[in-house]
This record gives C-alpha cells, sequence and structure tokens, in this order.
C-alpha cells in the first residue's frame, strides 16, 4: 500500500511538473470549483495570519483592558480562584496561548496577581505580551475563514466570496482590537461559527435538524462564555421559525413540533457549555486567593464558606462546592455590572455605532518627533458599505413587502431579512444596555459584521435581477478588493502602533477625524504692541 502511494505522489509530482493534472491542465484543474473554494480559503487564512498574528509584542506594553486581562492571567497561572467582570473562557484560552509561547517566566509578574486592575507603569521590565496576544491574533484568522465561508454560502461561488471576507481581513477595528490580550477575538469566532451553522441550516432544509440546532447552541454558549452581550444571537432561531410558520399549512403540529425540537436543543446544549465551562474554571483553580490582597478582598463577599472551605483544603469537592463557586461568579459578574459607570470620555452611543461613533487612544508614544498610536479606528471604505448596505435592503425589502415585487421574492431577501432582523434586535438591546452601562464601538463587532454579510446578499440579488450588473460583476468585486484594501492601508499606521509624523497623523483625519493627534500643540503666546 505504501509503494502504491509513493508511485502515484511520484505520478502526480511529474504531472505537476509539466503542467498537467490528469488528462486537464494544472490551470484548468485549479480553476474547478472545489478547489477554488479551498484555495481561495487558504489565502483568506495566510492572509488573515499576517493581519491579525503578528508584531504581537508590539507595542511591548498594556494598553485598554489588558490592564485588567493581565492580572487575571497571573491568578491563572498560580491556579488561583477568582471572579471577574467577564466570564472565564477568554481568561482559560489567553493561558493556552501563554503556555504555547512560554514567555510566562520572562518575568517575574505573580505580584500581578494581587490586584484586579494594574498601573500599566507597574508591569515588570521584560513582561512579554506575546502569549498573551497569541490567542487572540489566532482567533481573529480563523474568523476570517468562517466569514469567508458564511460569504461562501451566500454566494456559492468561491472567488467572490473571498473578495467579500476582505471587508473581515481588512478591518483595522477588528485588527487592533483581535491581535492584543482582548477578549472579543474569541466571542466573535465563536459567534461566527454560530452564524455560519444558522445560515447553513436556514439555506438548506437537510441541515435544518435539532442536532444542527444543539451545534449552534454549543457555539453561542461558548461565545457567551467570554463576553456575555452575544447573548442576543439567541434570537436567529426565532427568523427560521418565523420563516417557516408563515409557509406552513394548517395545523401546523409538524411545524410546531420542529422548532419546539430545535428550541430544546440549542437551549440544552447553550446550558451544558456554560456548567461545564464553570466547572471546568472551578476545579483548575483549587488554590485560595489571599484575602487580604486587593483581588481577595473583592472576591471575598462572593465566596460561600463551602467554596472556600474546599479551597483551604478543609472540605471536600461536592456540587453544592460548584454550584457556590459558579453562582458566586454570576453574583460578582452582575455586582460589577450595577456598578460599572453609566458614561466617560471613551463611551460612545449604541444609535451611533454604525457612523463609527466613537474611536479610542488606546496609546500613543512620541519619540524624535514622531508618534506611534494604538487607535480603535475602523476602515472607513468598509464601514461605509456596512452602512449602505443597511440602507439598501431596508428599501428592497420595503419594496418587497409592500409593492410586492415578484424579483424580490427569493430566497436571498429571506436571509437578508433574517439578518436585518438580528441586526435590529441587536441594536434595541445594546441601545438598552447603553442606558444601564457605558458601552464602547467595540461593543458593535458582532453588529457591524451582520452588516457586511448583506453585501454578498445584495450581489446576489442584484445580478439575478440587472443583467449589466452579472456582466460587470467583476469591476464591482473590484472596487470591494481595492477599496478594502486602500481604506486598511491608509489607516494601518494607527493600528500597528507605527510612527507618524504629526502631518501624517492629521492627513487621517480627512475627511472624518479618526484619531486625536499628539502630543498636543501648545496654544503659542499672542503679543500686542
Amino acid at each position: 500500500m505504501t509503494d502504491t502511494l509513493l508511485a502515484d505522489v511520484k505520478t502526480r509530482w511529474t504531472q505537476i511538473r509539466r503542467g498537467k493534472w490528469g488528462d486537464d491542465s494544472l490551470m484548468q484543474a485549479l480553476g474547478r470549483e472545489p478547489v477554488m473554494r479551498w484555495l481561495m480559503g487558504f489565502a483568506v487564512l495566510c492572509l488573515a495570519c499576517f493581519n491579525f498574528a503578528r508584531d504581537l509584542n508590539d507595542p511591548p506594553s498594556a494598553f485598554w483592558d489588558e490592564s485588567y486581562y493581565v492580572t487575571a492571567l497571573e491568578r491563572y497561572e498560580g491556579h488561583i480562584a477568582s471572579y471577574a467582570s467577564h466570564p472565564p473562557l477568554g481568561f482559560m484560552l489567553m493561558k493556552v496561548g501563554r503556555d504555547l509561547v512560554g514567555d510566562a517566566k520572562n518575568a517575574d509578574s505573580r505580584f500581578l496577581a494581587e490586584v484586579k486592575k494594574t498601573d500599566t507603569r507597574k508591569i515588570p521590565k521584560g513582561y512579554s505580551f506575546t502569549g498573551v496576544r497569541l490567542m487572540g491574533g489566532l482567533f481573529g484568522a480563523a474568523g476570517a475563514v468562517l466569514f469567508y465561508l458564511i460569504c461562501l454560502t451566500i454566494t456559492r461561488e468561491a472567488f467572490s466570496a473571498a473578495i467579500f471576507s476582505l471587508l473581515y481581513v481588512f478591518e483595522n477595528a477588528l485588527i487592533v482590537q483581535f491581535r492584543a490580550g482582548h477578549l472579543d477575538p474569541f466571542q466573535i469566532t465563536f459567534a461566527l461559527g454560530g452564524i455560519l451553522v444558522w445560515l447553513r441550516a436556514f439555506c438548506d432544509p437537510q441541515k435544518d435538524s435539532w442536532k444542527q440546532a444543539a451545534l449552534f447552541g454549543a457555539l453561542i454558549g461558548l461565545s457567551f462564555m467570554v463576553k456575555v452581550n452575544t447573548i442576543v444571537l439567541l434570537a436567529l432561531p426565532a427568523f427560521t421559525a418565523l420563516r417557516d410558520l408563515s409557509r406552513s399549512r394548517w395545523p401546523m403540529d409538524r411545524a410546531i413540533g420542529h422548532i419546539a425540537a430545535k428550541a430544546v436543543a440549542v437551549s440544552a446544549s447553550f446550558a451544558a457549555i456554560t456548567v461545564s465551562i464553570f466547572v471546568l474554571h472551578t476545579v483548575l483553580n483549587p488554590v485560595a486567593p489571599d484575602f487580604k490582597s486587593d483581588a481577595g478582598r473583592k472576591d471575598a463577599p462572593f465566596i460561600t464558606e463551602p467554596y472556600k472551605a474546599w479551597l483551604e483544603k478543609r472540605g471536600p469537592l461536592t456540587p453544592q462546592v460548584l454550584y457556590d463557586a459558579t453562582n458566586g461568579y454570576f453574583r460578582f459578574m452582575n455586582n460589577d455590572f450595577t456598578g460599572i459607570v453609566k458614561t466617560e470620555k471613551n463611551g460612545s452611543n449604541p444609535a451611533l455605532w454604525p457612523l463609527m461613533h466613537k474611536n479610542i487612544t488606546y496609546r500613543w508614544d512620541a519619540h524624535n518627533g514622531r508618534t506611534s498610536y494604538v487607535q480603535m479606528a475602523g476602515n472607513l471604505f468598509n464601514w461605509t458599505l456596512g452602512g449602505l448596505a443597511l440602507l439598501a435592503t431596508l428599501v428592497l425589502l420595503a419594496q418587497r413587502t409592500f409593492q410586492k415585487k415578484p424579483w424580490l421574492d427569493t430566497h436571498d431577501m429571506d436571509i437578508a431579512a433574517a439578518i436585518v432582523g438580528m441586526w435590529v434586535v441587536f441594536m434595541l438591546v445594546h441601545i438598552w444596555l447603553g442606558t444601564q452601562r457605558v458601552m464602547y464601538i467595540y461593543h458593535y463587532f458582532a453588529g457591524l459584521l451582520l452588516s457586511f454579510m448583506l453585501l454578498p446578499l445584495l450581489y446576489q440579488v442584484l445580478k439575478s435581477r440587472f443583467a449589466r450588473i452579472e456582466k460587470h460583476k467583476d469591476y464591482a468585486l473590484g472596487v470591494v478588493c481595492i477599496g478594502a484594501a486602500a481604506g486598511f492601508m491608509w489607516i494601518a499606521p494607527l493600528t500597528y502602533h507605527q510612527p507618524l509624523t504629526r502631518a501624517a497623523c492629521e492627513a487621517r483625519n480627512v475627511p472624518f477625524k479618526m484619531v486625536p493627534c499628539q502630543p498636543r500643540l501648545k496654544p503659542t503666546a499672542s503679543s500686542s504692541s
């Protein structure tokens, strides 16, 4: 068998050297759609890895929420029981990245475990952020592949799917957040996995089963166990149910039974993932915190006596301990949610998120007349397309509903209606959350990606209706490709902490202000005669 395999490999290699693959030329073979799907997916992965997972230790200093998360990571390094403002899965994945790189011993940072937030200037010299940021970068690249698969499910054609996936790959806001020690790359990647499963079930009745529903629930559960706000995506199956009920004939017992079975599967898998992660978090961290430290004092009110006894090796691990540890975590998060400020200078109004309101300067460092920035700023071309896609889809849906246009009564428009509906639900929930606590522009990432998904749908709908678009579709795809890449490269210095002169920085503020250029100029003294 080995000899046969080696002979086949040798034959194939000889054919490749001659530009052949079987009876076809090599270019003909590579141009086949099944092969193109793999090639385009691999190209998207490579490009995403380059954008999301390079120069991870630059800047070599903590910024934004890293000042919280590096302290949580130190407690995971010491297997110290603790609570945080977000569920534990993201921190556990960060620790995996640090273990893979093996840079935890570059500096003695164990003292960081004693606080919930550190002054970034207190992080010891030699501390490496590569391990802390590695898994975020890799998950960001994986998210690009998932977004490509979502576009492929919509367009059913590899080349156009790869072009539309560039909206993700070249999105500066995603890159700056994902190539850091932040939780968002894990949350969004799991969410994209859930959306992909839902979309495939929505498009293919053979996949619209309780098993797919369970997988969807599990993936959204994983996303929820990183940051809780993506729980809103559990509304997606409701749009499938609405479509199915609208098309069912009376009596609808079978349709209702199918919907109920899927709802049970989603709920059960979501709950199973949630419980499993909390149990894993508890058993992996059996060391009692120092209750005299700042972190220990903040956790103490939420640690019950049975849980404390187990941590201090005075009692057994029982179901009661696991329940208390999980319940304590939820109570800690709820207390943090109710105690958080409702406004601060970097906070943004969720209703204005589609307009990129408002960018955040995570960090800036000046040296020799140049300043390097880490700026939460998006790709203006991408965000503009996303906003226009929302408006265009709403117009088409209105025409479909009120003018009964036959060419809009399509499966693609059904998908568009569901995605727009999900976007509206997402925005309403987050507008309400904005009345309860401060919100930031990166909380819009799931909504932003939903708006990006409308572009391949519009492409499909319009080219099937207008022959001119079908004839010149390569030009349309070229505009998306060039626009996304150019917009990315223009903002890239703000994304990757690259030094800019003040003039180069101010140029980025045309036509809209993207970054407050630093250091601020001192007003010149006026003189009078």
